[in-house]
């Protein structure tokens, strides 16, 4: 038995023909979508345009008015809001201390422009004309 020579066939040949058959079928489809098919078959029922659950903004308009409102989404606007406010405080604070500061300065009593009496110095035993005297003696 003489050993045919079996011819081996591209490993890339099965990929190219199912490649080929999805294009050939994607062709057709996309042909078939062009001639408007589905007015002439009715394929099933179709969906219907639903409104969107919830509350839409014309609605919340209508009903807290038109009324152009900031909306608060901007971080470093309220970052700068909240540093001028701090600052207006730390201002308020500081104004208040040197008011109270002022108030007790004027509850002191102000200095006279006179200057007061020196209190007067002890007295001194008067010398004698005789010189210093002894001092007593000590008991023994």
């Amino acid at each position: 038995m003489p050993s045919a020579a079996i011819p081996k066939r591209p490993l890339w040949a099965g990929p190219l023909v199912a490649g080929f058959c999805f294009a050939l079928a994607y062709g057709a489809t996309q042909r078939l979508l062009g001639l408007n098919v589905g007015e002439l078959i009715r394929f099933g029922n179709g969906f219907d345009v639903q409104v969107f659950p919830g509350t839409s903004l014309e609605s919340l308009r209508l009903r807290f008015g038109e009324a152009e409102a900031e909306i608060r989404a901007d971080l470093e606007l309220q970052e700068l809001q909240r540093q001028q406010q701090e600052q207006a405080k730390r201002q308020a604070e500081e104004a208040r201390r040197l008011e109270a500061e002022l108030r007790q300065a004027d509850q002191l009593q102000p200095l006279p422009d006179q200057p007061l009496d020196a209190p007067s110095a002890p007295a001194l035993p008067e010398a004698s004309p005789n010189g210093p005297a002894a001092p007593p003696a000590l008991p023994r």
